[in-house]
């Protein structure tokens, strides 16, 4: 057991080190910042974003989902179900630079940054894989729309796959919102205890 935890975190420090000497797009020359996944390797569930966001603050840049509203919504909705955070569970993005002005992630640059997101699934080898957001569903392959796709199970290789939208797009509905989007963690979170 305990070489195995060592032989993640060494795969996980290598794959930290190609991702910040990573210049195979034009994101490695545009980016404010590179954003390498946080968490516990042995997580089982992985939360998979769309890009790192412009972070103003310094001391937060290179961190998942940290510095705005819909950052805020989903770590509290993290810490609601996982008291320990980051300890229980493991963020990361589809791409790992932030793209100029926070635009989507042209095609071109998730293609070259595929690899990453790759690599992460195969250290970590999580039960349970939600995707937040169109960037995330589209990369594991599923075209529907977000709305239909909510409801609904895939799978990539032995892992479950959830689809959930993006805090930031639940949080232009209001309140009502957000309350059934919380509802949708818990419900994916009971599936996870059963595992």
């Amino acid at each position: 057991m305990y070489s195995l935890i060592i032989t993640k975190a060494v795969q996980f420090n290598e794959h930290q080190f190609k991702i910040m000497n990573c210049n195979k797009c034009r994101l490695s020359k545009l980016s404010q910042h590179r954003c390498v996944g946080l968490g516990n390797l042995d997580s089982k569930v992985i939360f998979i974003g769309e890009a790192p966001g412009r972070v103003e603050n310094p001391e937060l840049r290179g961190l998942p989902f940290v510095g705005n509203r819909s950052s805020d919504l989903l770590m509290d909705i993290i810490y609601e179900l996982y008291p320990n955070g980051y300890d229980d569970v493991y963020i990361t993005n589809v791409v790992k630079c932030n793209p100029p002005k926070n635009r989507t992630p042209l095609p071109d640059e998730i293609e070259k940054c595929s690899k990453f997101l790759r690599e992460e699934l195969n250290i970590i080898k999580p039960k349970v894989i939600v995707c937040l957001g169109r960037t995330a569903a589209n990369w594991f392959d599923i075209r529907e729309s977000l709305n239909n796709a909510v409801y609904k199970n895939y799978t990539w290789g032995a892992a479950l796959v959830k689809v959930l939208h993006h805090p930031s797009f639940v949080l232009r509905f209001g309140p009502k919102a957000v309350s059934q989007y919380k509802a949708r963690f818990r419900l994916i979170k009971k599936r996870i205890d059963k595992l």
